[in-house]
């Protein structure tokens, strides 16, 4: 699914799922207002938030729609703690080593090389020291709940997504409950418009092509900083 940000699915009510369909070819102004940071996220600030960014960056040429809608589809994301990368040659060649060590049965050798890397981190340390462990009756639970903290996912729903069957570009309304900025908001339309004039596909949503638009979006930084403040993982 093509998207840009993602949020957490918070008690949405049945009657804010979609809200009214709006034309984005339909300009109600009679001049094209300047881009601004405004909070007022009504459906008619939703029509000219995508006039702006059609007209300015696009030059008219986006068609279909736009909606207040929970995007369909949902989206893992890993909200795992980091993982320690074996740093170097020295490192890799340690690990081997241990592994070799468990292999011969010098199981005492092989916990003495794995734990520092353990304690740092890293996962595959992390879970054989656990498996050791547990064999000899002693203290893992530690570090299989340190291994599993890695591992930690959300499903959580798109902020925007576009849908190219039907040239339908579909605005989380959490978004309005939660009184998103109006740069939030446009920077969402920008790059779902990017998604309707550059092809994607499931494995790959995001080209380089794609984001070579995609990065004049007009406030990324200052919009992907808002939702990342509040809690919206981005993409």
């Amino acid at each position: 699914m093509n998207n840009t940000a993602c949020i957490n699915l918070e008690n949405v009510s049945d009657e804010n799922v979609q809200g009214p369909t709006i034309s984005l070819g339909q300009d109600n102004s009679e001049s094209t207002p300047s881009l601004s940071t405004d909070s007022c996220l009504s459906s008619q600030a939703l029509t000219n938030s995508f006039n702006i960014i059609n007209q300015r960056f696009f030059q008219g040429k986006i068609t279909g729609s736009i909606v207040w809608q929970v995007p369909k589809g949902m989206i893992s994301i890993n909200k795992g703690s980091p993982c320690y990368t074996l740093n170097g040659s020295t490192e890799e060649l340690i690990f081997e080593q241990a592994k070799l060590a468990i292999q011969q049965g010098q199981i005492d050798k092989a916990l003495a090389l794995l734990t520092p890397f353990a304690d740092k981190g890293h996962p595959d340390s992390e879970l054989l020291v656990c498996h050791i462990l547990k064999r000899q009756h002693k203290n893992w639970q530690g570090y299989a709940k340190a291994y599993n903290d890695h591992f930690i996912t959300e499903m959580m729903a798109p902020a925007a997504c576009y849908y190219p069957d039907t040239q339908i570009i579909a605005i989380h309304p959490h978004l309005h409950r939660r009184g998103a900025p109006m740069f939030v908001l446009r920077y969402l339309i920008y790059h779902e418009c990017c998604h309707q004039i550059i092809e994607s596909s499931e494995s790959e949503p995001h080209s380089p092509l794609f984001m070579e638009y995609e990065e004049k979006a007009p406030f990324k930084s200052k919009a992907l900083a808002w939702l990342s403040k509040e809690g919206f993982p981005t993409l």
